[in-house]
């Protein structure tokens, strides 16, 4: 089983091509498809989420609910035995889990640094779980699909391949979402299958 420890760092991780391009900004049409994404003021996916690390594996049922920039993670299942629900606002995120006290920091980074001694990207995953990549960040490699989706994505140390993706609608659009999301870092890999993508509310 996974330590306490590694499971509230590895809980906030989270998160085939055709034409290659290397660059240090995503293409026009990729920044329209993020742009779009990004008005997107309210989403929900619920889906399992398997890691593997050089000393463990387990998998977990993954519910995951952002409303603009406050959010709420929430993982059950073998998966470290007992449900945690990590809530996040701009100035604190919470982590809690049945049995032990909980744990706050000012961000997810200084929680991860107070619960394991290190730090992950975690705010970059909002934009990585989507199929899209974080702003203000070098890219070190980046591909598309047939479609002009992202199908591999290289950023801040991490590989992403994203497959299986699906049309979602919203209103009169539709907007395609990735199905599968597979990151490694080192000796981490996650393993993130969506069952489900909701989309509820949209900026004017």
């Amino acid at each position: 089983m996974l330590s306490r420890c590694l499971l509230p760092l590895l809980l906030l991780l989270l998160i085939s091509g055709c034409a290659h391009r290397s660059t240090l900004t995503p293409p026009p049409d990729l920044l329209a498809h993020q742009q779009q994404l990004q008005a997107i003021s309210q989403w929900e996916l619920n889906g399992k989420l398997g890691i593997r690390t050089s000393d463990d594996s387990g998998s977990a049922s993954l519910k995951w609910a952002q409303q603009a920039s406050d959010y709420q993670i929430n993982l059950s299942g073998p998966l470290g035995q007992k449900r945690m629900i990590i809530t996040g606002t701009p100035h604190k995120v919470r982590l809690e889990q049945s049995g032990s006290e909980p744990l706050e920091a000012r961000s997810a980074e200084a929680l991860i640094r107070k619960a394991a001694g290190w730090t992950l990207p975690v705010a970059q995953l909002t934009y990585w779980v989507r199929g899209v990549p974080a702003p203000k960040q070098r890219i070190t490699h980046l591909q598309q699909n047939a479609a002009g989706l992202l199908a591999q994505l290289e950023q801040g140390g991490w590989s992403i391949a994203y497959s299986q993706y699906k049309n979602y609608p919203l209103g009169n659009q539709t907007f395609a979402l990735p199905g599968k999301i597979t990151a490694e870092h080192k000796d981490v890999r996650l393993v993130l299958v969506v069952r489900d993508w909701k989309m509820a509310q949209q900026n004017k």
